[in-house]
């Protein structure tokens, strides 16, 4: 007899696919959790993304420096830093992990007089949508982007977080 544990992942047969899709978040702080794991689920169920895992770390601006010259080379704090960690990519199906920076929400919220909880749900959103393909690397690009992320928020109560930005001109491309 083996335990569930030791049996490898196998699809579900054709036409029966599961719908899991399993969210953890460690370190959020203020009662969070339940928001950033709706934030992340609505990103990713938006794009069709319905199975899979994806790790949240929310993180300060030590973490974030040291992560982000790790896998960027770029020793400044960031927003939000997205890894895809599927081999091949499979349809709607997502193996990743986020890091997002509080220590920057709260930052960029304080100095537009605006709620820090937003800004960091936004950095969920805007990560997710980078696991889901989406790209910001081009101006077109990253306005359907944005686009996508007020949408999103709105959906979910919190209005148009980006476009609230800086009186919605664009404050920079976030990777």
């Amino acid at each position: 007899m083996s335990s569930d544990d030791d049996q490898p992942e196998q699809e579900p047969p054709a036409g029966r696919q599961t719908q899991h899709l399993h969210i953890t978040v460690s370190a959020c702080p203020d009662g969070m959790e339940k928001d950033v794991v709706r934030a992340a689920r609505t990103a990713l169920t938006s794009q069709g993304f319905e199975r899979g895992e994806l790790e949240i770390a929310v993180v300060g601006d030590a973490e974030m420096r040291r992560q982000h010259e790790a896998w960027m080379g770029d020793a400044a704090t960031t927003d939000v830093l997205s890894f895809d960690l599927r081999e091949k990519p499979r349809k709607g199906r997502v193996e990743g992990q986020l890091i997002v920076c509080v220590s920057v929400a709260r930052r960029r919220a304080r100095a537009r007089r605006t709620d820090w909880r937003g800004e960091l749900l936004l950095y969920v959103v805007h990560g997710c949508l980078h696991l889901c393909g989406m790209d910001d690397q081009q101006e077109e690009d990253a306005a359907a982007m944005h686009a996508v992320e007020d949408k999103l928020l709105s959906r979910m109560g919190w209005g148009p977080v980006f476009s609230r930005r800086a009186g919605g001109r664009k404050t920079g491309v976030r990777r």
